[in-house]
């Protein structure tokens, strides 16, 4: 069993703990007799599959810095239902979508140059305020 990632990557679920408490969501007097919510540990950098992915690690962290322990663990919770296993899904629907979303090389910047008619614009727009203000000045005579 593993959690598929994307064609060629998936994370083998023996890479994956889940712990259970009890929750803070919808249930009633349930919520204080069962532990549905749902809490997953991985760390991406001891991934067999996944440690090759230095850039992508680097990413994850730096776009989703809440879901990382101080030992570069990720730990994703959820409580939306009172069903263990829909909160135990929904954890791995949120690894899965922040692992696509780091794999992403984001796209390099090309830098540009104002065009002649903006830079035009913006003197005029300048000019034009300026005189304003100069019209507002008290003149002591």
């Amino acid at each position: 069993m593993s959690l598929f990632i994307r064609p060629g990557l998936e994370i083998p679920m023996e890479e994956i703990t889940f712990t259970f408490a009890r929750s803070g969501g919808p249930g009633g007097q349930n919520v204080n007799k069962v532990s549905s919510k749902a809490i997953l540990f991985w760390n991406p950098a001891e991934s067999a599959i996944f440690s090759e992915q230095v850039e992508a690690i680097e990413r994850m962290m730096d776009q989703h810095p809440s879901y990382f322990s101080k030992d570069r663990t990720i730990v994703i919770s959820s409580q939306l239902t009172r069903d263990q296993i829909k909160n135990k899904m929904d954890c791995l629907k949120k690894l899965q979508m922040i692992i696509l979303q780091s794999l992403q090389k984001p796209k390099n910047r090309i830098p540009t140059r104002p065009t002649r008619g903006s830079v035009r614009r913006r003197l005029e727009d300048k000019a034009r305020n300026a005189q304003k203000k100069a019209g507002r000045q008290f003149r002591g005579e």
